[in-house]
């Protein structure tokens, strides 16, 4: 009976884990898949500003600031997406951890 209260309180303890890695690796992955496109266009619109001279570009950022803070923001959800990826591996190793301690409960 004890043995089953443990087992259990262990998968209930890693799924509840899994949940709060589910909900983090969801909006990291949204915000680079939000995040990616976006650094990438506003830093292709800086460079275009530079290089044509398109100071017709209604904005109120310089054209520095747009080319550098889109390539920041790309590489930073770049590596939140990467973040996320390699938090899916602690999770799945965290769950082969808690199968085998249970089940070296069970068969003890």
């Amino acid at each position: 009976m004890v043995v089953k209260i443990k087992v259990f309180l262990y998968y209930t303890g890693f799924w509840i884990v899994f949940a709060a890695v589910f909900a983090a690796m969801f909006v990291m992955l949204s915000a680079a898949v939000m995040g990616i496109p976006f650094g990438l266009m506003m830093s292709v619109l800086g460079v275009a500003v530079l290089v044509f001279r398109a100071d017709f570009v209604i904005s109120e950022l310089s054209p520095e600031l747009m080319l550098f803070a889109g390539l920041a923001g790309m590489f930073f959800t770049a590596f939140l997406g990467l973040l996320a990826i390699k938090l899916g591996y602690a999770a799945s190793r965290l769950f082969l951890i808690v199968k085998r301690r249970c089940d070296r409960l069970r068969e003890w």
